[in-house]
């Protein structure tokens, strides 16, 4: 969305529209869906933290019109809302139960409509599983500040606010989940380019 039609939702928003909440609503939810999985591992978990989050912006809402940076907020809001959660659960001893369903760090391509993978697919496909894979055992602070470069494009100094982290802390963190992935792949697949790789891995900005 362009930054003053962003900015005249907000504004809407802050005016007690409704209609203009439920817009900003479908315009981010998706995407803080993704951020607290990073940090919760369980969707049912997310649901609960991402309806917490909005009801947190609707509650604050005439403070909406003096955010320079809306993206950033909320994800500061949705990893403090995620961190609670996280705390409540140990304070009540309940467990979050882990899903076992692998990050996708790659443009899914449609499958072919005969049905009939080529054997590119099929090795794209395994490499994507792999990545997930990897990816998924990333240190946790690794793996979340490369998803949000790689999945929510986001840049270092984007990511360093809304992780409270300095941006070169950032940086070494993007090397190192960057570094640790081509690692593993490099082990199956030895022949792969090595640009290659790397232009299907960091596409997002730094």
């Amino acid at each position: 969305m362009e930054k003053k039609k962003l900015n005249d939702l907000l504004i809407s928003v802050s005016e007690n529209d409704d209609y203009a909440f439920r817009v900003f609503y479908d315009l981010y939810y998706q995407s803080i869906f993704r951020f607290t999985y990073y940090f919760l591992r369980n969707k049912e978990a997310c649901g609960e933290v991402v309806s917490n989050v909005f009801v947190a912006i609707w509650k604050s809402r005439v403070s909406l019109r003096r955010i320079s940076n809306i993206d950033a907020y909320l994800y500061i809001v949705a990893r403090n809302e995620s961190n609670r959660y996280l705390r409540e659960c140990r304070t009540r001893r309940r467990c979050l139960s882990l899903e076992e369903i692998p990050v996708s760090v790659l443009d899914r391509n449609s499958p072919p409509l005969d049905g009939e993978a080529s054997d590119s697919h099929l090795i794209e496909s395994e490499l994507e599983e792999l990545i997930g894979r990897l990816v998924n055992n990333l240190p946790e602070r690794c793996r979340t500040v490369f998803l949000l470069n790689r999945q929510e494009c986001l840049s270092s100094r984007e990511i360093a606010e809304i992780l409270s982290l300095s941006e070169s802390t950032v940086r070494v963190q993007l090397k190192l989940a960057v570094d640790r992935i081509v690692a593993g792949v490099r082990k199956y697949y030895p022949d792969l380019k090595l640009i290659s790789l790397l232009l299907l891995l960091f596409s997002g900005r730094l």
